[in-house]
């Protein structure tokens, strides 16, 4: 790995508890995660505002991120223009929405009590790696926050730095399908339980 290459890597560890210019305001203190498929393309971007406690999407586009020269992190949207998950209801659709995607975020800001009680929660984080693969530590994308392009693992005492591929994902991938189907198993149990009943002995004489 090259050093261009290295100073081009945006890690997730420097888009935590940052500063945030969009093009109409500025949060001081506000974390941002990627929100990516199974091959590494960002489909959106996840914000979290320490100050208020809202958790806020984007659908991410080319040119939506920049860091300058300074290392200022700059939204070219408007702050009012996101889409505010804060309100949304708990519920099977909303973990729809983000069933095909992952973020990382080993600190889990997501259990902060600022953010309890909004209905979105349950199905974010879902989508965090280290809930389903805890030996991924680290994660860096291209300059726009386009792509995923490097993973660190650890190991014991042992780490290592490797580009993210196809199946980067694929043991957390399988661990997180068979926990969204224990319950519908354990559901579909019930249900036949309940429709279960044993037959009088004497309506059979």
């Amino acid at each position: 790995m090259g050093l261009w290459s290295l100073l081009r890597i945006v890690s997730q560890r420097s888009l935590m508890s940052c500063r945030l210019e969009f093009e109409d305001r500025r949060l001081d203190r506000a974390s941002l995660f990627p929100l990516f498929d199974d091959e590494g393309r960002t489909r959106m971007v996840m914000i979290t505002a320490e100050e208020n406690g809202r958790i806020m999407l984007a659908d991410w586009a080319p040119g939506l991120f920049v860091r300058d020269w300074a290392w200022r992190n700059r939204l070219r949207l408007r702050f009012t223009d996101l889409r505010d998950a804060s309100m949304w209801d708990e519920g099977a659709g909303a973990r729809e929405r983000f069933e095909d995607l992952w973020h990382f975020d080993p600190w889990w800001v997501l259990r902060d009590d600022r953010y309890q009680g909004h209905g979105a929660v349950p199905a974010l984080q879902s989508t965090n790696i280290p809930g389903h693969d805890p030996t991924i530590s680290g994660f860096g994308f291209d300059s726009s926050l386009g792509r995923a392009s490097y993973v660190s693992r650890r190991s014991g005492e042992s780490a290592s730095v490797g580009r993210f591929k196809a199946d980067t994902l694929a043991a957390a991938a399988k661990r997180r399908r068979a926990a969204h189907e224990q319950p519908a198993r354990a559901r579909a149990r019930g249900a036949a339980a309940a429709g279960w009943q044993l037959r009088p002995f004497w309506r059979s004489m």
